[in-house]
């Protein structure tokens, strides 16, 4: 029914009722870590408007009343608005799993989760019934989130690799790139030779029909060139690191603060591709659980770098492809694709 207004989803944005057709509205690109497709919001001047008025279902004022009054609504019984029904109730809601059997890890006391396939479907599922208190897990995960993820020594090793890689990549742009201008000035060369030979006295008709082939390879070999890509610096430094922890830090102070709370935790979880609680026998044989923190390579870069950072899958509220908010988020991406998903600093046991 509400959808998203930014992204005209949702029965109260679907601009045909009042007869206008939006295209390339959004662009799609692979997430590379799950290899699926993930939609972005392209820039407004981007967007192509056509006018449909035999699809008006609505007219103007109707319209103008439901979207001016979407911002303003609040669930039946609370005061929370809309867009923040969806919010995760604890800091790791959703983003927590199975080292056993994969399933999600749920609350199942007061302060304590626990698997929710064990506690559901029986031992034949899955054995681990070994439970977690929320302020341990919170802690341990917040303490690594601060001070492993982004160790300096593991993100000098993955700056060089970068580079190394994105050197390789622009190599291969270039030489691309030069076989063009090569291509281009000989194009431009027999162009002239034979605007030349006209001025000497031969026949136009004799060469009419390869200037005009040669100038047509001129004009598609300069838009080739014009669309490839410059060559792009490198814009990690080792030095990043500390940028992150201090960040970091901040956002964890702000979960207790008045104000912007949500916000912050919005922030951390996008800094966390998962976490996988495994069952493991303590020295004494109890049960306890080992925490594999998967941090999310794209968020901790965004927040290192300075870039904005979008939120993590479990934490978009309506469970909708993330925002795009700007080309930076496309240039993360891209690093991400560049370095890979093993990147070893992404992945910490606590």
């Amino acid at each position: 029914m509400h959808g998203n207004r930014e992204r005209g989803t949702g029965i109260l944005n679907n601009e045909l009722y009042i007869g206008r057709q939006v295209w390339n509205r959004l662009r799609y690109v692979k997430d590379p870590g799950t290899g699926k497709r993930i939609s972005r919001l392209n820039p407004e001047t981007e967007w192509v408007i056509t006018e449909g008025p035999d699809l008006r279902i609505i007219d103007d004022a109707l319209w103008d009343q439901g979207r001016s009054r979407q911002g303003a609504l609040t669930s039946k019984n609370t005061d929370v608005p809309v867009r923040d029904r969806r919010r995760p109730k604890f800091l790791f809601s959703e983003l927590m799993h199975c080292g056993g059997c994969g399933a999600g890890f749920s609350k199942i006391s007061k302060d304590s989760f626990g698997c929710s396939a064990a506690r559901n479907k029986g031992p034949a599922v899955c054995t681990n019934r070994a439970r977690i208190r929320r302020e341990d897990l919170d802690s341990a995960v917040l303490n690594a989130l601060e001070h492993h993820l982004m160790d300096p020594q593991a993100v000098a090793i993955f700056c060089q690799e970068y580079t190394t890689e994105r050197n390789r990549l622009q190599a291969q742009a270039n030489a691309g790139r030069a076989g063009l201008e090569t291509e281009l000035r000989q194009v431009s060369a027999d162009h002239r030779k034979r605007v030349d030979a006209i001025i000497a006295g031969v026949p136009a008709d004799q060469v009419k029909d390869r200037m005009i082939e040669l100038d047509g390879r001129r004009k598609a070999l300069e838009r080739a060139l014009a669309s490839a890509p410059a060559p792009d610096p490198v814009r990690f430094h080792p030095g990043m690191a500390k940028t992150y922890r201090d960040r970091v830090g901040q956002l964890i102070r702000g979960l207790s603060a008045p104000a912007g709370a949500e916000d912050a935790k919005d922030a951390l979880r996008a800094l966390v591709e998962t976490v996988v609680l495994v069952p493991v026998t303590a020295e004494d044989g109890a049960p306890r659980l080992a925490i594999d923190l998967h941090g999310a390579l794209a968020g901790l870069l965004c927040l290192a770098t300075g870039r904005p950072l979008r939120q993590a899958p479990a934490a978009r509220h309506a469970k909708a492809p993330a925002e795009a908010g700007d080309g930076d988020i496309d240039f993360i991406e891209e690093t991400v694709l560049v370095a890979g998903t093993g990147f070893e600093p992404v992945t910490f046991r606590l």
